[in-house]
């Protein structure tokens, strides 16, 4: 179906919007405001590189058929007026990273840049008062920066421990339309995200490691909000509905993890995965948005291999006990080269 313009605009504006802003990795449905795309890292993750110049280029694509409620179940158009038929982001990051040889009581300084190009599609059904109304929409462009201004890396010299620490910066540089149903800079605000991460290797099974990157995100306001009605419920009035407001994304706790295993010396393989929790609620100037906080975990293959100056890593992974977000399938591709 095909909307009609004028009299269906605000029925698009306030029903999608607000669902499309917040939790997918780098746009979204419902509550939390994450800017960080789940599972791009896995193997390895807690080991930097020594000084030098790199560029890692990441191949992210993110697909879903499914959007989940506060109770994690399927949304649908006879529960809640509103029904995913699927979404698609796929991203190309290259990521330039410089470590430098200045040491930080015993770790190496470095800092990093990722210029993020996205291409989004969705398509969805939504109730309205001339009955079910199919919308879709596909969008790319150049999204939100990432920098760190920061980053330690610190290794043991028995080579079985390995660690990071950093301060990443979610920058709202891409293009933001709160009357668009997609927005490559869908974020519209900053966000800090302290990060922490380690590899270990068992002595006594040196082929075997595990690694893990812990982060939290604290987001600034949004101040170009445009309330929907499921926005409006769940602050407990549905008068609001269409209202332009500012709102602050709940703060959110997330790890990317992994087990992999050296079958040759270039060749790994292992499972990797993620887990999402948004840790507040998030608030508009209309008051609190409650029982839209997002989670999901994810687990799956992956493999690793290094030639010469050369580094490529492939995984996919499976989510599953979502709540207030999509549920669906990551696939990643990187590749890293050092100068």
């Amino acid at each position: 179906m095909k909307i009609r313009a004028g009299g269906l605009r605000w029925i698009k504006i306030a029903l999608i919007t607000p669902i499309i802003l917040f939790t997918l990795p780098f746009f979204a449905f419902a509550g939390g405001g994450q800017q960080y795309p789940n599972g791009v890292e896995a193997f390895l993750i807690g080991i930097a590189p020594p000084p030098g110049f790199y560029i890692k280029d990441y191949n992210y694509y993110y697909t879903a058929t499914k959007l989940t409620n506060n109770n994690g179940n399927t949304v649908t158009l006879a529960n809640s007026g509103q029904e995913l038929d699927r979404v698609n982001v796929y991203a190309q990051v290259p990521r330039f990273i410089w470590i430098t040889p200045l040491k930080i009581l015993d770790g190496f300084y470095g800092i990093h840049l990722f210029v993020p190009v996205f291409y989004e599609n969705i398509s969805l059904d939504v109730l309205t008062p001339a009955g079910p109304t199919g919308l879709s929409e596909g969008r790319g462009a150049v999204g939100n920066l990432i920098f760190s201004p920061f980053i330690w890396s610190w290794h043991a010299k028995s080579g079985l421990l390995h660690m990071i620490a950093a301060l990443d910066m979610f920058a709202p540089t891409g293009p933001y339309n709160p009357a668009r149903i997609l927005n490559i800079g869908f974020a519209n605000f900053w966000t800090f995200e302290p990060v922490f991460a380690i590899t270990g290797f068992l002595p006594s099974l040196p082929d075997l490691s595990g690694s893990i990157k812990l982060m939290y995100d604290f987001n600034t306001p949004n101040d170009d909000f445009i309330v929907g009605p499921a926005t409006a419920a769940k602050i407990g009035s549905l008068g609001l509905t269409g209202l332009k407001t500012h709102l602050t994304p709940g703060q959110e706790f997330h790890f990317d993890y992994s087990i992999e295993y050296a079958i040759t010396k270039n060749f790994r393989a292992g499972i990797a995965g993620y887990f999402y929790q948004q840790t507040t609620n998030d608030y508009t100037g209309f008051g609190t948005v409650q029982n839209d906080k997002g989670r999901v975990f994810a687990i799956g293959p992956g493999v690793w291999y290094t030639y010469k100056k050369w580094f490529a890593e492939a995984h996919v992974e499976f989510e599953m006990a979502a709540k207030n977000r999509p549920e669906g399938i990551t696939s990643v591709l990187t590749i890293t080269h050092a100068f």
